[in-house]
């Protein structure tokens, strides 16, 4: 259904599942969720591009691949501490 960023590298795919996760009583799923912060992070672009530039949006699957090793998690968190 729907496509973004329209171009570029990590597209998100919305799908009409997807849509239906929008509808009351419905729990929002990970493409959704990640689809906000892209949308969030490109208007952020637009009004605090210094700030922007600090900030990278991963999505859940990214997480668990690299919560599955132990050194890497350990890196990224003494990169957050410096």
């Amino acid at each position: 259904v729907l496509v973004y960023p329209p171009s570029g590298t990590g597209a998100v795919n919305i799908t009409r599942g997807d849509l239906k996760r929008l509808d009351n009583g419905q729990y929002l799923n990970d493409t959704l969720i990640e689809f906000g912060l892209k949308v969030w992070l490109h208007e952020l672009q637009q009004v605090q591009p210094e700030l922007a530039e600090q900030v990278h949006v991963f999505n859940s699957f990214f997480f668990k691949k690299l919560n599955g090793k132990k050194e890497c998690v350990v890196l990224i968190l003494l990169h957050n501490l410096s």
